[in-house]
């Protein structure tokens, strides 16, 4: 059983003005960290351990994707989010250290619920395991069930909105 508060790293820009996010995590006794940029992210990650990465897609010095291989392998949970007209869309790309690249993109309230889900299981010390954390899933497939409820109308998934940052898809040609 794990013994310790959560700890959460925010990075961005305005990581520290996101007054709802922040008050959400002490609302579940989280300590958070701040970074503005990924060289400062990865200066915190490699001297204090986090359980769960907030991040927007782009930083100032690089796109999210080589925080992702950093952090794969490990037990963080990562978010990250795109900016879109009307808010921004949540999308997971690492849970529990697994990649889960291709799940659907959350809207910010969907976000909150999945985000409480997080935390309770890294309170209580359960993770989800391995084999229930496919690497590539469709929004239908994946077996958190936060991210796999089915909406009508089509929305982005992690692979399509970072289809041209990620190295994974480096090359290939959009499909239209």
């Amino acid at each position: 059983m794990k013994t310790s508060e959560p700890r959460a790293l925010l990075i961005g820009e305005n990581s520290q003005g996101s007054s709802h996010l922040v008050k959400l995590l002490d609302g579940h006794g989280c300590e958070c960290s701040f970074a503005t940029s990924y060289q400062e992210a990865c200066s915190l990650l490699g001297t204090q351990p986090f359980d769960l990465v907030l991040s927007p897609m782009r930083l100032r010095d690089c796109s999210v994707f080589p925080l992702v291989s950093l952090l794969d392998g490990s037990d963080v949970t990562l978010f990250y989010y795109q900016l879109v007209e009307d808010g921004c869309w949540w999308l997971p790309a690492l849970r529990s250290g697994q990649k889960c690249f291709g799940s659907q993109a959350l809207r910010p309230s969907e976000f909150v619920v999945s985000l409480n889900e997080v935390i309770a299981e890294i309170r209580s010390g359960s993770r989800v395991a391995a084999e229930d954390q496919p690497t590539l899933v469709s929004a239908t497939q994946t077996s958190v069930a936060t991210l796999s409820r089915s909406r009508s109308g089509t929305r982005p998934t992690a692979a399509r909105v970072g289809r041209f940052e990620n190295p994974e898809f480096a090359g290939r040609r959009a499909v239209r």
